[in-house]
């Protein structure tokens, strides 16, 4: 069987690595460092779900939700905004945007393996 692709759209490379530890037993992980490599890489792959950093290089988060919800091929791709700002209204924005869901930055490994696993079941 073949296992759920998974994209993780993050410019800290100790993030994504540390993101990719927690999900690969259970994923296939891809790796893209900022905007315009992720759009690339969600058209090339279609994961089931991205993780999205908010705060990219060029593009950010709300942007690459914006152009990845306004793309037939990807709307079934569930999204999960990952930062670190708190503030509401970012939250607000990312889920008005058509995020799936919010997790804020630090989290623990059980925390992140929790929602995605709750965003693939809804």
């Amino acid at each position: 069987m073949a296992r759920r692709k998974l994209l993780i759209i993050e410019d800290e490379e100790h993030i994504a690595n540390a993101e990719r530890m927690v999900l690969e037993g259970d994923f296939d992980v891809h790796i893209a460092n900022d905007g315009k490599e992720g759009i690339e890489k969600a058209h090339e792959l279609k994961p089931e779900v991205i993780l999205l950093d908010i705060m990219l290089p060029g593009m950010n988060g709300f942007d690459i939700c914006k152009k990845i919800r306004a793309n037939k091929d990807l709307s079934e791709t569930k999204i999960i905004m990952v930062t670190a700002k708190d503030q509401q209204k970012d939250e607000l924005e990312g889920m008005g945007l058509g995020a799936d869901d919010y997790i804020m930055k630090p989290f623990e490994p059980i925390e992140l393996m929790h929602v995605v696993n709750q965003v693939l079941k809804s």
